[in-house]
Parts: C-alpha cells; sequence; structure tokens
C-alpha cells in the first residue's frame, strides 16, 4: 500500500471534520510518515493527541497503528493508573491501555495489520470509521484516567 496515499486520503477526512492535522516525519525510514491531529474528549474542550502511523511489516503486510497520547505527564496518580490499567484493557473493546514510562505519559494504542495490495483509500476509510470508535473509548476513559492521574 501506498502509505503516503493512505495517510493524506486520512487527513482530507479529518479535515472534513474540522479537525487540525499535521504531518511529520517519523525520523524512521521504516516506519515513514506520521499524520498527528487532535481529538476533542470533553464538552469542555479538553483534546488527545492522536497519530496514525503506517510501515512496511513484512513483505505481504503493512502495520498500521492508531496511537493516542491522553495524559502528556501523569501526576501523583501514577501508581493507581498502573493498577487500573489492568482492569481497563479487561473491558476496552479496542486497542489497549498503558504508560510510556519513560515519559509518564497515559496513553491508548490500537495495531492491526492490512494487506501490501490494500487500496490506500479505502483503508483511509476503514481507520477513519475505526477512528470513531476509538474516540467512543478515549472519551469513556477520559474523566476515570485524569482524576486517578492526580490533574483533576
Amino acid at each position: 500500500m501506498n502509505t503516503n496515499q493512505f495517510l493524506t486520503n486520512l487527513e482530507k477526512m479529518l479535515k472534513e471534520k474540522n479537525l487540525e492535522t499535521y504531518i511529520t516525519d517519523s525520523g524512521d525510514p521504516l516506519a515513514g510518515n506520521i499524520l498527528r491531529t487532535l481529538l476533542p474528549v470533553t464538552e469542555t474542550g479538553d483534546m488527545v493527541m492522536t497519530e496514525f502511523m503506517a510501515a512496511s511489516y513484512t513483505d505481504d503486510a503493512d502495520l498500521i497503528q492508531i496511537y493516542s497520547t491522553m495524559i502528556m505527564k501523569i501526576g501523583p496518580g501514577y501508581e493507581a493508573m498502573k493498577e487500573m490499567i489492568l482492569d481497563w484493557n479487561l473491558t476496552c473493546p479496542l486497542g489497549a491501555f498503558g504508560i510510556y514510562r519513560q515519559e509518564r505519559q497515559f496513553y491508548h494504542k490500537y495495531t492491526f495489520l492490512q494487506p501490501k495490495d490494500a487500496d490506500p483509500e479505502e483503508t483511509a476509510e476503514e481507520v477513519f470509521d475505526q477512528t470513531g470508535i476509538i474516540l467512543d473509548i478515549l472519551r469513556e476513559y477520559f474523566p476515570d484516567a485524569v482524576r486517578l492521574s492526580g490533574h483533576a
């Protein structure tokens, strides 16, 4: 799949929903570019940075990842969040939550394989639809995550 065309198609769909986007080089020649956007997770304007990446994985498949940094720096509730993530991952219908320990960031990640010969436009539509499901997940867990983190 032409991963740059996939990201361009996805970017167009996000912009049609009035979301600001930014494409950047990942710095990894195998990973290619990353598409970033801010997704609204509360009615009061809280946003979550979400990144879309497509990279060659095998001769037959590309890897697509949707990565959302929900909390940029976990507060004093770090230990409580570590415990709660175990429970959240049991009930999360798509993807998984985690902590990037080096930066103390709380994230949600969903990764899947796509055939190399997949159409970039169709793949962008599929990922756009999955992003709607992921946004629902982020909105559900965000308030508790902020409270547990100690930022509430």
